[in-house]
């Protein structure tokens, strides 16, 4: 004889684990996580606009400083100018004749230019 299965079946197998979901849901989840980035992307980019309202800030007053600046410079180069042509007066006193000779002698003999030295960003307000 062959054993039956009880009069209306067996009982169904619980095959699935019973757990409680836990958290959120997930498009809960999804909106949270874009609301944070959308307000780090805003932030990014005012703090953009805010750097390049500085650099253009920094621009313009470097074009307005630009004639100040040229006259220090020009001061400087005077002054340099002026020192060193002392120093040479101070060497040329402990000099003997054949040596302040020399000296005095010429380097450059083309007289026509004079060639001093700057050291500026940008161009020179005559340009414009």
């Amino acid at each position: 004889m062959q054993d039956l299965p009880p009069i209306g079946g067996y009982e169904p197998v619980q095959w699935k684990r019973n757990l409680p979901a836990r958290g959120f849901r997930p498009v809960i989840y999804f909106w949270l996580i874009t609301g944070a980035m959308g307000f780090g992307f805003y932030r990014y980019y005012k703090g953009v606009d805010e750097q390049r309202e500085l650099a253009r800030e920094r621009q313009w007053a470097r074009f307005y400083l630009e004639p100040l600046l040229l006259a220090e410079e020009d001061r400087n180069v005077a002054r340099r100018y002026f020192s060193e042509k002392k120093r040479q007066e101070l060497v040329r006193e402990s000099m003997s004749e054949e040596d302040k000779a020399k000296f005095d002698k010429e380097i450059y003999h083309d007289k026509s230019k004079t060639r001093l030295p700057r050291y500026t960003a940008g161009p020179h307000p005559s340009e414009h």
